[in-house]
């Protein structure tokens, strides 16, 4: 899990971190990801929760939107414990699925280019699938150009025009999956199978030996094409919101 929550971390990167007290406060404005604009457990100190909370509140005040806390099993008891006491909302829980490529799965018989950078197309499919602004498509572009690891950009055409795509990034053997999507007129095509397999071959070839990405329980279509290619749940997040009311124990700095 930790292995899998740092190679997330390196390949779909936040502009700003702030470490403190064993979470990553993670901000990317003009992004709408939850992942790279939250705070994110690595290793909590005990009784730190709160004071976490205060900065993330004044952090993200600051940056105009609302803070969002990113909860998976590395959070420990004590953190959900003061969750259910806080009486925090939940929501967009999500499954971390996990598969071997040294199984075989079924290669698509549909055409899938995929390429060593970013591309216009591929941003533009991308972007047009999640319908996002031009400014959050720039945004999206200089996040992942400050990527470090190999990347594979995959897009599929229709007439000429991208209308499916996906991101494979590659380091320590695994392969994560990332912002895999169709168009929401091209759906129930074979597109989606046809980037993931892709995306899985072009890992295999990199030298990747396994593979994860990460699927919203409610995106039932998404979680039957994953179980088609042999993912498995390996763990479960959610996001929990940080209202302006809610009142903090706010420790000292530094204390135990």
């Amino acid at each position: 899990m930790r292995l899998i929550e740092t190679h997330s971390a390196r390949c779909w990167p936040a502009t700003f971190v702030d470490a403190l007290h064993g979470w990553e406060i993670r901000r990317t404005p003009d992004v709408s990801s939850g992942r790279v604009n939250s705070v994110n457990v690595i290793a909590p100190e005990r009784g730190q929760f709160d004071f976490v909370l205060e900065k993330v509140r004044f952090l993200f005040v600051e940056q105009d939107e609302w803070p969002l806390i990113r909860i998976h099993p590395l959070a420990g008891e004590e953190t959900v414990h003061r969750i259910i006491e806080l009486v925090l909302h939940g929501e967009g829980e999500t499954v971390v699925k996990v598969a071997s490529l040294t199984d075989a799965f079924e290669p698509s018989s549909l055409s899938c280019v995929v390429s060593d950078a970013m591309t216009t197309d591929w941003l533009r499919a991308y972007g047009d699938a999640h319908d996002t602004s031009a400014e959050e498509r720039e945004a999206i572009a200089r996040a992942l150009s400050r990527v470090s690891v190999n990347q594979g950009f995959a897009v599929i055409y229709d007439e000429g025009r991208p209308v499916a795509s996906g991101r494979g990034a590659v380091a320590d053997g695994w392969v994560g999956l990332f912002q895999i999507s169709t168009h929401s007129t091209m759906r129930r095509r074979g597109f989606g199978a046809a980037v993931v397999s892709a995306i899985m071959a072009w890992g295999r070839k990199a030298g990747a030996s396994n593979a994860y990405l990460q699927v919203e329980t409610k995106n039932d279509t998404a979680r039957r094409l994953y179980r088609n290619f042999g993912f498995r749940e390996a763990y479960r997040y959610k996001y929990w919101w940080l209202p302006d009311d809610i009142e903090l124990a706010n420790p000292t700095p530094g204390s135990r």
